[in-house]
């Protein structure tokens, strides 16, 4: 009788470490497998922050060349009108000055 009861007590501490290792096996899978779902989470976050950074940066710089096509062209309009107000003035002096020349 003592040796049946000291076979059941070592197959039931067998039992028990194999489940103990089966349990241990799983957590260490599930562990890893988290793991690796986070390195992957983590990499998609930096791959779309780089993306966005780069995306901003050529936006940036596409908005700062239209701006400076804008300014130059705004500036020799600029020039431009002031240009044909200066010679619309010549003009108008010149009028003026043959003008008063045949009222004398």
């Amino acid at each position: 009788m003592l040796i049946w009861r000291e076979y059941i007590r070592k197959e039931k501490n067998a039992v028990n470490v194999i489940g103990a290792l089966a349990r241990k096996t799983l957590r260490m899978e599930v562990f890893s497998r988290i793991r690796l779902v986070a390195r992957e989470n983590a990499l998609d976050r930096d791959a779309f922050r780089k993306l966005d950074r780069w995306f901003r940066a050529m936006k940036n710089n596409v908005l700062m060349k239209a701006m400076v096509t804008w300014r130059k062209n705004t500036y020799a309009m600029c020039v431009k009108s002031m240009v044909d107000m200066e010679q619309t003035y010549q003009n108008t002096l010149e009028s003026n000055d043959k003008r008063m020349s045949r009222i004398i």
